[in-house]
Formats: structure tokens, sequence, C-alpha cells
């Protein structure tokens, strides 16, 4: 035992005293007796159990809220992490390893960079940790709680949260804390891996979580309304024992709250695959007219055929691809720039039904295919999107010959 660490012992004497924090943390308190009082007085010295009312312990908070945190619990209206603080630890922290630096101690310097690596990598755990108990939260819609109200109340706590956690992200890339930590390889190393490169994915996952909470709120919002007019018609009931709903399609002439429900939509799909539907769909078949793109070729009576004799079927030319040829044919005799979309306006007949964005994406296909055997050139008309980066929105394509 005399090579154990301080942090060997603690989780041993823990181990011996799990009856008792398990105990102190499903029912909220302990109560004192012969069997648990050794377990306390252990849990006490670790000032991991503090004393409650009527001669009870309970769990302390930070024991607590490490449990919740590791066992994924829910809370109601769970605390989580001070960010504040976090982020105002780590820029006290880099600010007195500056001083240090400039002074020359290098002992002090050195537990700084441990303290400013603990504190990253706390922040980094904090949000980790805070993305947990919504994604959990948000998967169970608030499971711990029963009603509707509750689960509103619940809802909009954090709702709450999540926007202020959401602004704070968005407002760290405004920060400088890299250019304090550029120049110090371990701690930039560390503030990049951990923290710096972690921020968008994170801010990207609650923005999310904030969505599905905006929209559990309208559903809870209209799941309140009907749950009034439920409570409406049962205190109805209630008083009037008696009452029954009259058959209104016996009247000929029903009032006019009776039109006013909306009917029940019904939505029916075939199962092709059983066998007493067979004959049925033969029918169907039966009654759909031949394509007149298709062109069967049979063979003529007394000509040999050795490969096969079975009927060979020749599908025709889509319009589309029709369509693309025509184009650039035309793109290859012409001097000037030919506008795809003014094509397509000019030439229905051969465009047939085909929609506009689907007929410059045919020809943005046919360009990549091409390849640099390609007989003509692109000039694409095309803006940035706002807000997705990387990508453009092609409002038209000009094709010309090579060279042009």
């Amino acid at each position: 035992m005399s090579d154990s660490t301080p942090v060997q012992v603690l989780i041993a004497q823990l181990f011996k005293a799990s009856g008792t924090v398990s105990r102190a943390y499903y029912n909220g308190e302990v109560t004192k007796d012969d069997e648990n009082a050794t377990d306390i007085e252990l849990l006490r010295r670790n000032r991991l159990l503090a004393p409650g009312i009527r001669e009870t312990f309970q769990l302390r908070s930070a024991f607590r809220h490490f449990l919740n945190t590791a066992l994924s619990t829910q809370r109601l209206f769970a605390v989580g992490a001070d960010f504040g603080g976090y982020f105002g630890r780590l820029d006290s922290l880099i600010t007195e390893h500056s001083y240090a630096l400039q002074e020359g101690r290098d002992a002090a310097c050195e537990q700084y960079e441990f303290d400013i690596r603990e504190a990253i990598s706390d922040i980094a755990d904090a949000i980790d940790d805070e993305l947990t108990l919504l994604h959990a939260l948000v998967e169970t819609k608030f499971a711990a709680v029963s009603t509707i109200a509750e689960k509103r109340r619940q809802n909009q706590h954090y709702q709450a949260r999540t926007e202020k956690l959401v602004t704070l992200l968005e407002n760290f890339h405004f920060s400088d804390f890299a250019e304090q930590l550029a120049g110090k390889d371990d701690l930039d190393l560390a503030f990049h891996s951990l923290l710096q490169e972690r921020i968008p994915a994170f801010r990207e996952q609650l923005k999310s979580i904030l969505q599905q909470l905006n929209q559990y709120l309208f559903e809870f919002r209209q799941i309140e309304e009907r749950a009034q007019m439920v409570r409406a018609f049962s205190l109805h009931l209630k008083r009037k024992p008696d009452w029954m709903p009259c058959n209104w399609d016996e009247r000929t002439n029903p009032p006019e709250w009776v039109t006013l429900a909306a009917p029940i939509a019904l939505e029916c799909s075939p199962n092709v695959a059983q066998p007493e539907s067979e004959a049925l769909l033969r029918e169907i078949a039966a009654t759909i007219p031949a394509t007149a793109d298709i062109r069967v070729e049979r063979r003529q009576p007394g000509a040999g055929e050795l490969e096969s004799t079975e009927t060979v079927m020749v599908l025709g030319t889509p319009p589309i691809k029709k369509a693309v040829r025509a184009y650039f044919a035309e793109v290859a005799g012409s001097p000037e720039w030919i506008s795809a979309r003014l094509w397509w306006c000019r030439n229905p007949s051969l465009i047939g039904n085909v929609r506009e964005d689907v007929w410059l994406l045919r020809l943005l296909a046919e360009d990549e295919r091409a390849g640099v055997g390609r007989k003509w050139s692109f000039r694409r008309i095309a803006r940035p999107h706002p807000l997705f980066d990387g990508n453009l929105i092609i409002s038209d394509i000009l094709a010309g010959r090579p060279g042009l």
C-alpha cells in the first residue's frame, strides 16, 4: 500500500462506501445508523457528504453533479456548468502566466501552463457534458415530468440556456485567447486541438438542439390547447351524466357546426406481393397503352437467328438528350455565346416538359462527363450562397466554341 497514490486511496474508500453513496444518491438523503456510521464518517472526512435535516445526510453538490453527469441522469432544471466562470478563470490564468514569464519565474510559468491546459480541458468537457444532458432531454421529451405544463416550462428553461450558450460560442470567435497563447507550443496546441477546432461542431449541435426545442414548444402548445378542449368536454359529461351524442347521420339538415369538422384523409397503397393480386395486376397492365418511343424488332419470317430468339426491346432517345445534342450543335456553329435559359425558352418543342432547373443541371452534368475532350466552353453566371460556404447559386450558363 506504500506505493498507492492519494487518488487510488480515495477510490478504494469510495468502493467500500459504495452502498451508502448509492442510497444517498437515489433517495436524496441517508439516515445514520449502526451499519453505515463508518461509511458516513469516511465520506464526511473526504468532503463528499454534508449534513441535512432531521439527522440525515446528503451528497455534496459537486459530487452529486459528477454522478449526474457520469450517469446521464435526468434532473429537473439541472444547474449545468458555469461557462462564464470557466472562461474567466482561463483569462486570469493566461494573464498571470504572462506576468510570470516577464518576471522570469520559471517554476510559476510551468504551474500556470499546467493550470491553463486544465482550464481549457474543463471548458471542452463542460460543453460536452451540456450537450449530453440536452441530447438526453430532447430525445426523451422531458420524461422526468409528466404534465404538459411542466414539460413546457422545462422546455422554456433549457431553450433560454441553450440560446445563451450558442451566443457565447459565437462570440468566442472574437476573443484574443489564440493571440495570447501564440508562440507557446504546448499551450497553443492544447487550445486549438481541445477547444478552438471543436467550437464549430459544438455550435452546430447546440443550434440543432435549439431548433428541436423550438419545435417541441410549438407541439406542447398545440397539445395544451387540445387538452383544454378535452377537459372542457369531460367537465360537460360530469355535469350532465345523461347526455348522449345525437346521430346526425339520420338528420337531413345537420347544424352548421357539424360541417366544420375536417374529414379524415385516408391514403392506401396496393400490396403487389400478395398472390391473389396477380390477376388484378395483369388486367391493369393489359390496359396500359404501349409507349410510342419503344420499338419492338422481331425476326422476319424465314430469316434465321443464331444468337437469340427472344424479342428485342429498343428504347428511343429521351427528349432531353435530343435537346442537349441540338443545343451543343447550335453552340458549335455560333460565333457568340448562347444562353442556356434563353435557348430553353425558345425551343419548347425540343425541351418538352423538362423544367428549367433540370435543364441547367443536365448541361452541367454533360459538361463534367465530357471532361477534357469537350468541344465547347462554359461560363457560369453564379453568386456565392449566403449561408453555405463553397456553394454557388447558378442563374444561367453561357456556352460557346472553344477559344471564344
